[in-house]
């Protein structure tokens, strides 16, 4: 009925079956989803992975490359005195017959003998064996724009929708339908994109992902007022096909769960998994063994994805509609993490790999589990959904259904047997989830000025061009450069996932003392910037060929402990710390023409974690930090980012002119 995946078998099995064949041969069964007519022509079964034997595996860079790029990278953080330190250290690894070249053998003898040197180490080491809260720390979420929801009919209405225009991309993904990614002319790997029906469980020292055939998941899971409901989504029709259900049905069935749970549980079981993964694992332990537990997490777990129907925020007012900063920021918390016990951090379960989140006052997202799948394969959920409701405004109501009316089900809720013991892991959840989300400082903006537009009429890369003001603004508020982490994909190679862009350079640490500098002329700092964005772009285009340096430094580092090796002196350096203590944690998610925001949490106590979409003429931006830490806040950091790129642009104005409106 269901596979459990440990972090070498998840990868060996997406790598070497098709989606059909992980899904027991059922996606020859689904029945092809309606679509608008603008659409039709772009989904045709069995394309997704047109292009997956043909790809590249990811290449082991040479390692003097790897080691001179590092010694590079780390110089605007080193003193002189340990900068020379570091050189030494360095060359010492590197040196011939070396334990640098004896790792970096092996590697090169595990890259021959497998389709991805990378994929189950990185699996384990970046997901499934990290062990703080996934809530904040590890898994994004993607915010949108608020929804006029006046009343409940309307507000059940929209949670269908979403619903159902989730489920067409999820049967198109089944379907293999989908067109295959492609960047620069070369097609990327889409082995991320199935990622429904699939559930993050926690281990005694490390997690795994267990994925569903869709023959065993043929439901959803609706939390409200954090109570659990099964609800069925697809039917076998009379011609064996599984049809989804139609719209009026998961209306009414939907309405019936809204209306019928007024209060909230008295035990939000869901908040148990907003805890340390061993302290969740713990608690899961002592919740399974109960024979109705068991039955209820089953039902979880095998879900293809989970709604959940949050109650409102008094802070949101419902019908608003609008943009403003404080109602986005309110939205992407609670998509984030769910506000607290006491609003919807108890109506979510974050191991699911993708939760829709739907607030009556109009406040909607989605939640990513990120070792499921990176930023792009879930972002693509959202484009399709989100331009199938509301830029070709399809109507879900007025579609035929081939699923027989006397096989429809309703809504059933799920039942728990708690004890004491499992009271007191709630009672403790509740606490320690209040104090993650007080100490979450995250703020989100919408940069008005000028967006992509500005830096590409300057001829600057525009991801480049925010990057650097990304480092003025740090720099700015506190007087030094730190390690910055941009995350570049390597879709090109079969079963890539990302590496590192290591953003802060000499070149940019040049930039942003330039421009702190009140005797640089406007040249100087057009020229530092220049340099700056080029020596970004460079990095970038190494890192998505897989040529960066932190993958391969990992690589190596695992090799070592692996083989039982003292670890090499290269990762015990202060240095090599220094350098993956990214006070900086960025990614760039760029949607064209819908208003959303992906948010995370910062990565290390003392940084921050900022996500923008870039578009035309504007930019989304979010920051995350922990209040805790008195060397950071975010509302701050929002003001010198926004100061920063105003003043990068007015730097233009007396050395190259810029000649369209902005």
């Amino acid at each position: 009925m269901f596979r459990r995946l440990n972090k070498a078998s998840l990868v060996r099995l997406a790598a070497t079956m098709s989606t059909s064949q992980l899904l027991n041969g059922a996606a020859s069964k689904l029945q092809f989803p309606a679509l608008p007519k603008e659409l039709v022509d772009r989904y045709k079964p069995g394309q997704m992975f047109q292009h997956q034997r043909a790809l590249p595996k990811l290449p082991v860079p040479p390692l003097q490359q790897t080691l001179n790029k590092y010694i590079t990278s780390v110089q605007p953080l080193l003193s002189a005195e340990d900068l020379e330190r570091t050189k030494h250290i360095v060359h010492e690894f590197g040196r011939s017959g070396g334990i640098g070249e004896v790792l970096q053998q092996a590697l090169v003898q595990r890259a021959n003998t497998q389709e991805n040197w990378l994929s189950d180490w990185w699996l384990h080491a970046a997901y499934m064996g990290y062990r703080l809260p996934v809530t904040v720390h590890s898994s994004p979420a993607i915010g949108y724009s608020q929804q006029a929801v006046p009343d409940l009919d309307s507000f059940v209405n929209l949670a269908a929708r979403y619903i159902l225009a989730t489920e067409k991309w999820n049967l198109l993904v089944q379907l293999e339908a989908v067109p295959p990614d492609v960047y620069r002319n070369k097609p990327m790997c889409m082995f991320q994109y199935p990622l429904y029906s699939c559930c993050r469980i926690p281990g005694a020292t490390a997690d795994t992902l267990r994925r569903t055939s869709i023959q065993h998941s043929r439901h959803i899971v609706v939390i409200h007022n954090e109570h659990f409901y099964k609800l069925d989504l697809l039917y076998e029709t009379p011609t064996g096909e599984l049809a989804v259900a139609p719209a009026s049905h998961l209306v009414q069935q939907l309405k019936a769960i809204v209306v019928s749970d007024v209060e909230p549980c008295k035990f939000p079981v869901g908040l148990l998994t907003t805890e340390h993964r061993d302290t969740w694992y713990q608690a899961r332990e002592k919740l399974n063994k109960d024979p109705v537990n068991h039955t209820s997490l089953e039902t979880i777990e095998t879900a293809q994805f989970v709604v959940c129907l949050d109650r409102p925020h008094p802070n949101l007012h419902t019908g608003l509609a609008n943009q403003h900063d404080s109602y986005t920021t309110f939205i992407a918390n609670r998509c984030l993490h769910g506000s607290g016990s006491r609003y919807n951090s108890g109506n979510r379960w974050f191991d699911s790999s993708i939760q829709l989140i739907v607030g009556k006052d109009g406040g909607c997202g989605t939640m990513l589990e990120h070792g499921s799948a990176d930023g792009p394969a879930a972002i693509s959920i959202n484009i399709f959904t989100l331009q199938l409701m509301f830029k070709y405004k399809y109507d879900f109501f007025s579609e035929k259904s081939s699923v027989d009316p006397a096989l429809l089900k309703p809504a059933s809720k799920l039942s728990w047997n708690i004890s004491a013991l499992t009271a007191q892991d709630i009672e403790n959840a509740k606490k320690n989830v209040d104090s993650l989300v007080a100490d979450v400082d995250l703020q989100t903006f919408i940069f008005t000025d000028f967006g992509k537009n500005v830096p590409k009429q300057l001829k600057l890369s525009p991801d480049g061009f925010i990057q650097n003001a990304i480092q003025l603004a740090y720099y700015k508020l506190h007087g030094k450069p730190t390690a910055m982490y941009e995350t570049g994909a390597t879709r090109w190679f079969k079963y890539g996932r990302t590496d590192t862009i290591r953003s802060t350079t000499n070149a940019s640490f040049s930039f942003v003392k330039t421009m702190c500098d009140p005797i640089a002329s406007a040249q100087q700092k057009v020229q530092a910037l220049q340099q700056a964005v080029h020596a970004h772009t460079e990095y970038t285009n190494d890192a998505i060929s897989g040529d960066a340096v932190d993958r391969h430094l990992l690589g190596l580092r695992l090799l070592a402990k692996e083989a039982g090796m003292e670890t090499p002196e290269i990762f015990k350096d202060p240095a090599y710390g220094k350098s993956v203590h990214f006070c900086l944690s960025t990614s760039q998610v760029p949607v064209e023409s819908l208003p959303i925001f992906l948010c995370f949490g910062a990565v290390v106590e003392d940084g921050y974690g900022i996500c923008y979409n870039p578009q035309e003429e504007r930019l989304y931006i979010s920051v995350s930090s922990f209040r805790h830490c008195p060397h950071t806040d975010s509302v701050l950091f929002a003001k010198k980012l926004t100061e920063s790129l105003r003043e990068m642009k007015d730097i233009f104005r007396t050395v190259q002119p810029i000649t369209s409106k902005l």
